[in-house]
């Protein structure tokens, strides 16, 4: 069988990420994107440019650089399903970089190459990974998937077909001028579910890794990372920048990150039973890749959607219910929730519904249904107390 991978999404994941690390372990690039002016754009060029920027450590002047030619690829538009479903009949791994919203509309596609598969009476296993930022990425897409197939089908899916749960981790934070042109960190952390992928995994694929404790390597990239950000982003937003980079540099919010990465660091330490030498490493890593002015990473990127961003089991919420289930120092996760409701963007629509929220309903019902938090609740007075003593 061709070393084949199908990208659906030809955005700044799936070109600039996973698409990349499969064409440069010498995987055979398909891409499927939905945009017509991006679809014939990539077709006419037959070459797409990933730039990548990194830093040895934060407090290194010295920085990596690497251009990138992409070239060698097919690309269908969206709606070419007969021929990407041929595509996906002949290929050992299929990636969705096209956000969860958008998971029903690919597995149809999906559905119709895995029945192709099926039906060629092809022996060989199959995995299909959603690289979105959610919990249960590929699982949502499965579901999504066998709901389309028929019996016959579905009997060949569960026995040929896997769908390992997925975490990616690489900012890839702006669009360039030039769409073919993308710029990127150049850190990787992709891994998928062990026990979930069918199958040996693919030689030469050594960008993925897949590990037996995916739940545990999520919610650190999800906590530590995603929650770091979050902070740096929503307290660098109040304290008046525009970029990552900047804000990093701010005493003021340092001080709101690096407290904040404690705490969530202890959380997932406790949590899933990581050494204290790991997490310490993981935060060093994420203080390193925020500070690289290259990337021009704009704060409202990190900031945007704030109501999904405070629901139960995101960045912020999840680990601050953990600390108080360990009884473990929450202070700065705190600040940073309230940093996140006081948050307003007129170009960030779930930011102005949520300032009509408060507002109409206050901040008890907002932590109620937003959150999920019990506004007489330990948690839920540190909030509120936090929100009356605000000030930065």
């Amino acid at each position: 069988m061709t070393q084949k991978v199908v990208v659906f999404g030809a955005g700044a994941t799936g070109r600039g990420h996973v698409g990349l690390l499969a064409w440069q372990a010498g995987f055979e690039l398909v891409l499927v994107d939905k945009k017509p002016d991006l679809v014939e754009a990539l077709r006419r060029r037959g070459s797409y440019t990933v730039r990548l920027f990194g830093r040895e450590d934060r407090d290194s002047p010295r920085e990596r650089f690497q251009e990138i030619v992409v070239s060698g690829y097919r690309v269908h538009h969206s709606a070419e399903r007969a021929a990407i479903a041929e595509e996906i009949r002949g290929c050992p791994l299929v990636l969705t970089a096209v956000f969860d919203e958008n998971l029903p509309d690919v597995a149809e596609t999906i559905a119709l190459g895995i029945s192709a598969c099926a039906r060629s009476g092809r022996s060989e296993p199959q995995n299909c990974i959603a690289c979105e930022n959610m919990m249960d990425s590929s699982s949502t897409l499965g579901r999504h998937v066998r709901a389309r197939l028929g019996p016959e089908e579905l009997a060949w899916c569960e026995r040929r077909v896997g769908f390992p749960d997925s975490m990616i981790s690489r900012v890839v934070p702006r669009p360039e001028p030039d769409p073919l042109v993308i710029v990127a960190e150049d850190y990787n952390e992709w891994t998928a579910r062990a026990e979930a992928f069918c199958g040996p995994k693919p030689p030469g694929l050594d960008c993925l890794e897949l590990v037996p404790n995916q739940s545990a390597r999520l919610e650190r990239k999800l906590f530590v990372h995603n929650g770091g950000h979050a902070v740096c982003g929503y307290v660098g937003f109040h304290r008046g920048h525009r970029y990552v980079h900047e804000a990093v540099a701010d005493p003021v919010v340092a001080e709101h990150v690096l407290g904040a990465l404690d705490e969530l660091g202890e959380v997932v330490r406790r949590r899933h039973g990581f050494s204290a030498e790991s997490i310490a490493a993981y935060k060093a890593d994420l203080c390193r890749r925020g500070s690289v002015p290259e990337m021009r990473d704009e704060i409202l990127r990190v900031v945007r959607d704030p109501v999904r961003k405070l629901s139960p089991r995101e960045r912020l919420v999840a680990p601050a219910n953990l600390a108080v289930e360990y009884g473990l120092a929450r202070q700065w996760i705190v600040r940073g929730i309230v940093a996140a409701m006081k948050y307003r963007h007129a170009g960030d629509a779930q930011s102005e519904l949520l300032a009509r929220r408060l507002a109409h309903d206050g901040l008890p019902a907002v932590l109620r249904e937003v959150c999920a938090i019990d506004p007489q609740s330990p948690l839920g007075e540190e909030i509120r107390q936090a929100w009356s003593d605000w000030t930065l």
